[in-house]
């Protein structure tokens, strides 16, 4: 068990997807307009949610309800923490030394300096909804240069999940060496889950996986018109599979960042069941040698 946990969990059919081929997206997705399927998720939602927080120690436990059965829970600590403004919540753990744009050592030293209290709401969960602030306005086809190109100068070691419910947006990373646990996976009845512990992820099936590091992942929606019979046309927005993108740079100009690898996963008997991805090594994305190391 790791020494703090962390949680999150989302309704696919409302809020946010896995990127295809995690889990072979082979389980129905019911319209957003099957009213009765949709209760039963969020209510399946917020009993992963509760589960997950009666298993917590019961001295440091957190649970954050974010709306549609969506939630946060985590064990509070130095090295985890949640915060929320202006309808974005982020659940961070790790410690990072800088920014981009902030130095958070040096700042802590110039208030030393000119005789200034420390101001203890401020953590790394606050500092990251400051550093989302930067970019949170991009479209998902705009998130490549400005979000990736911040992350990649990020100095620490971090895994968080940000929760945008304006942008109606699932945010989720880890530092490029994997130094934080992180894990995710989908469930057959429509739970997207991340959580540092594998026990709150057994229900993913066929299994969890590492979330890959140096990497983030960002959910999309398709906004569509229908027609829900006698209500006439409305426009909806349901959403699709998510995006995952590496933000570590790789050395040719052509290949600013690294790609992606999807490795087959396979379950007990063989079959193949989704896949595990990690960044490419500068061999593979230069096409000259397979990636097998």
């Amino acid at each position: 068990m790791t020494p703090f946990r962390m949680f999150a969990v989302f309704d696919e059919d409302t809020t946010a997807r896995p990127p295809r081929g995690l889990d072979l997206d082979l389980r129905p997705h019911h319209s957003v307009f099957d009213e009765e399927t949709s209760r039963e998720h969020k209510r399946k939602c917020s009993m992963t949610l509760d589960e997950c927080y009666a298993h917590s120690r019961p001295d440091s436990r957190q649970k954050v309800e974010l709306g549609d059965g969506n939630g946060f829970t985590f064990e509070l600590s130095p090295f985890c923490h949640h915060a929320h403004k202006d309808g974005v919540s982020v659940l961070f753990s790790g410690e990072v030394a800088e920014w981009p744009g902030i130095d958070m050592v040096q700042s802590a030293h110039d208030a030393f300096i000119r005789g200034e209290e420390a101001d203890v709401s401020r953590n790394d969960a606050t500092w990251l909804l400051d550093f989302y602030d930067t970019f949170k306005n991009f479209t998902s086809l705009d998130i490549t240069d400005e979000a990736l190109d911040s992350l990649a100068r990020v100095r620490g070691q971090f895994a968080f999940i940000i929760y945008d419910q304006i942008q109606r947006r699932v945010l989720a990373a880890r530092d490029r060496d994997g130094t934080q646990p992180l894990y995710w996976g989908g469930s057959q009845d429509g739970r997207f889950m991340f959580g540092t512990d594998l026990v709150d992820l057994m229900d993913c099936n066929p299994s969890a996986t590492p979330f890959p590091a140096g990497t983030l992942y960002c959910s999309d929606e398709n906004t569509m018109a229908v027609s829900p019979g006698e209500k006439g046309w409305v426009i909806a927005r349901e959403p699709w599979p998510g995006h995952l993108m590496s933000f570590v740079r790789g050395h040719a100009v052509q290949n600013k960042w690294r790609g992606i690898r999807a490795i087959p996963r396979l379950d007990a008997q063989g079959m193949m069941c989704g896949a595990v991805y990690r960044v490419a090594s500068e061999r593979s994305v230069a096409g000259l040698v397979p990636d097998i190391a």
